[in-house]
């Protein structure tokens, strides 16, 4: 017989359904889909769309996925910031983990550096800056200004704040402009929507008059944050809500508590509602931890006082931890102040009132850790989305 009648016939490649690699990618971490962008046009396209940015995050934030922290630090000499991640590990058997340096961004030194929202973080560095961790790119947004005239004896301050909307998903940028003379207050806002491509400012309407806390959180599509209403002294504080969708402002009367208007409190999201903490034994001392719970995101106001076990009593060292922020189930986060050795990380779970303690591992590859300042610390869930 014939030797080619012998040969059997070389397989024909079936080529992979492209909703497959799909699923495939959404499961790969951000790494290694940033290498994979080169592989193909398709690929890249894929990568790059944003339903596909969408489904990774979703995947992302699945139940039982480990605790990964963002650690931004402040390097008081130079006002440099430098972003590092960390995984809490599940069972504390496990090795002390280690810290993981992303980027350094430099700019000028100030204070306000928002929660990660859907994978993307917001820093003040005298202009706005929108970072991705995950990715390490980061944008710098235009320097905003102030047209109010600035008349003798007035005063002018600036606030920034970070929100997200899931249902859009869409992030934006608010920028506001507070210009005080005597009992007058004129406010000048601005907001820049991440990713729209006009890479400019959109002014929107006044609204209330307000001067703000040094303070932020954005919670079901709402930010909020505490302001005093006018310049007279007598006046109470009130809780600022800016809806995220509608670009509208409102005012929530808060209740009379030395706990609310205390700017030592912080704002936390507890069970999705906004909670203002004591956590310093401003009213009840130190081993009691008050909230009040805004309920109903309107006017009701419900108060909740936790014993703090005494076991647990390192975490209320204000000389060595401070308050850093929270994870995305509502524990707080307390932290060493400065990148010491070994630094420790606290996670409170208010529901059930237990802690854990993580000391992170080596951090001899960090020789500036001297002069690292910590800033703020939030749980983060990986994302691909493009900032542009």
């Amino acid at each position: 017989m014939n030797e080619e009648n012998n040969t059997s016939p070389e397989p024909i490649p079936v080529p992979v359904p492209h909703e497959l690699i799909f699923e495939i990618l959404t499961r790969l971490p951000v790494k290694s889909l940033t290498r994979f962008r080169s592989v193909s046009t398709q690929w890249n396209s894929t990568i790059t769309h944003p339903s596909f940015s969408k489904a990774h995050f979703r995947r992302s934030i699945i139940a039982g996925a480990p605790v990964t922290l963002i650690l931004t630090f402040i390097n008081r000499f130079t006002s440099e910031r430098t972003i590092f991640s960390l995984e809490i590990p599940s069972n504390q058997t496990r090795p002390a983990p280690n810290l993981t340096r992303l980027l350094t961004i430099p700019g000028f030194a100030h204070p306000f550096v928002s929660q990660s929202l859907n994978g993307i973080v917001c820093l003040n560095l005298g202009s706005m800056c929108v970072c991705n961790p995950s990715t390490r790119k980061f944008i710098k947004l235009l320097w905003t200004v102030s047209h109010a005239p600035l008349t003798a004896h007035a005063t002018r301050h600036r606030s920034s704040h970070f929100g997200f909307d899931p249902v859009s998903t869409t992030h934006k940028v608010l920028d506001t402009w507070t210009t005080c003379h005597n009992d007058n207050i004129t406010m000048e806002h601005q907001v820049f929507t991440i990713g729209s491509g006009s890479g400019s400012w959109r002014r929107i309407a006044d609204g209330p008059p307000y001067f703000p806390f040094n303070e932020s959180i954005c919670i079901n599509a709402h930010i909020y944050f505490r302001a005093f209403p006018s310049m007279i002294a007598s006046e109470r504080p009130v809780m600022v809500a800016f809806d995220v969708t509608r670009d509208e402002f409102r005012l929530i009367k808060m209740i009379d508590d030395p706990v609310s208007n205390s700017e030592e409190s912080v704002l936390i999201e507890l069970d999705g509602c906004l909670t203002i903490v004591d956590h310093q034994g401003v009213t009840n001392g130190d081993d009691i931890l008050t909230m009040w719970i805004l309920m109903d995101g309107e006017n009701e106001w419900v108060k909740k006082c936790v014993t703090i076990p005494v076991m647990y009593g390192e975490m209320k060292d204000r000389r060595r931890f401070k308050f850093a922020g929270t994870t995305l189930s509502g524990e707080m986060i307390f932290a060493d102040k400065r990148l010491v050795k070994p630094f420790c990380v606290v996670l409170y779970n208010i529901k059930k009132n237990e802690v854990k303690k993580v000391e992170i591992g080596e951090l001899t590859d960090f020789e500036f850790s001297c002069s690292l300042v910590l800033m703020n610390v939030n749980e983060h869930v990986e994302s691909i989305m493009s900032l542009t």
